[in-house]
């Protein structure tokens, strides 16, 4: 029989973890006693730095030889450790990037991390807990392309998914920095999100696109953040539709002050729910005095948004007459807020016209 079980541990403290003896030491304190239902768990040191999680679920016992490492790697999709002797093996690291453990999931390989993710199977159980948070750190600073800054690169990446890119291209369409669009793409092609269709040289430039879209897309939405992002200020306007609401802002703030997103946005693009608000990114700092609308502190029918980093209204597409941000940024902008906007967003995706 195979069990799905998925638990958090309590947050452990900020810290980086630097050597092998430290990673084990850490993974056998955290497994001294644990019991979850039917299943007991526990760490045992083995010396030479080599360890052992046993498992126990009723009367059936397994373990699991752990192999530790400091810097996980896609490398280890092409060549799983597979244990020593006749035991399984366990691939533990400080900390697994979600997406690196996705694709270990899917190809059935055991992992763990500090921070409370575990992953194994054996013939009668199945145990798949995430992790409690990132507080424990690889030794090496991990680049973040899903940062304000390096999504730039990965939007218009997705918001073209198709298209082959060289590096000055995405440096001029975005603003960012050579030395960040370089590092960016190199830790997207490390991970297989992004391939080089050309190599560059003397001649010509390099090329780049978009390796594996849907994997990329849900690498950036396990790290985006919309309350860290956006400042937001709800207002209500006097109008019989959210089209006269839309309306209303665009002719009031400057067509090119605003950038649509959210329901109304995903309505234009494909229609799904009713949208049940207007929601826009404004370009410009708003006025202080709005005389066109009557500020709320909840229940808007406008939500104005100030946005930490311009780059979400890069990519940006017309639709009868209206500026709306990229399709992938309506789909982040839709996730994390209610009233229906996650079933919003799915359907956007799944929208054959997606991104294209």
């Amino acid at each position: 029989m195979f069990y799905y079980f998925s638990e958090m541990n309590e947050k452990p403290e900020n810290k980086t973890i630097s050597t092998v003896e430290q990673l084990l030491g850490l993974f056998v304190e955290s497994f001294q006693i644990q019991s979850i239902a039917t299943l007991s768990a526990r760490a045992v040191t083995l010396g030479d730095d080599r360890a052992e999680l046993r498992i126990e679920v009723g009367n059936e016992k397994c373990f699991f030889e752990v192999i530790p490492g400091l810097t996980p790697s896609r490398k280890l999709l092409q060549a799983p450790a597979a244990g020593l002797g006749k035991k399984p093996g366990l691939l533990l690291f400080p900390h697994l990037p979600e997406a690196l453990a996705a694709d270990l999931r899917a190809a059935g390989i055991n992992h763990a991390d500090l921070n409370g993710r575990l992953f194994f199977r054996t013939p009668w159980f199945l145990m798949d807990r995430q992790p409690a948070g990132g507080s424990y750190r690889n030794p090496k600073t991990e680049l973040n392309p899903f940062t304000l800054k390096s999504s730039r690169a990965v939007r218009l990446l997705l918001s073209h998914r198709a298209q082959e890119w060289t590096q000055a291209e995405l440096e001029a369409r975005t603003g960012v920095s050579r030395t960040l669009v370089s590092v960016t793409l190199a830790d997207l092609i490390e991970r297989e999100l992004v391939v080089q269709t050309r190599p560059g040289n003397r001649h010509v430039a390099a090329l780049y696109r978009v390796n594996n879209f849907d994997r990329l897309l849900d690498a950036w939405r396990a790290e985006d953040d919309w309350a860290k992002r956006t400042t937001i200020r709800q207002y209500s306007v006097l109008a019989g539709s959210l089209a006269e609401v839309a309306e209303t802002a665009h002719a009031a703030l400057g067509g090119d002050n605003v950038f649509f997103t959210q329901w109304f946005a995903a309505h234009l693009r494909h229609p799904y729910t009713t949208p049940p608000l207007v929601s826009a990114y404004l370009k410009k700092p708003l006025p202080n005095e709005v005389t066109w609308a009557r500020k709320v502190d909840n229940g808007g029918n406008l939500w104005l948004i100030t946005p930490k980093d311009e780059g979400v209204l890069q990519a940006a597409q017309s639709v009868n007459g209206y500026q709306l941000v990229s399709d992938v940024q309506i789909y982040l902008d839709l996730l994390p807020v209610g009233q229906r906007g996650p079933d919003q967003a799915q359907a956007l995706r799944a929208w054959e016209g997606f991104a294209q």
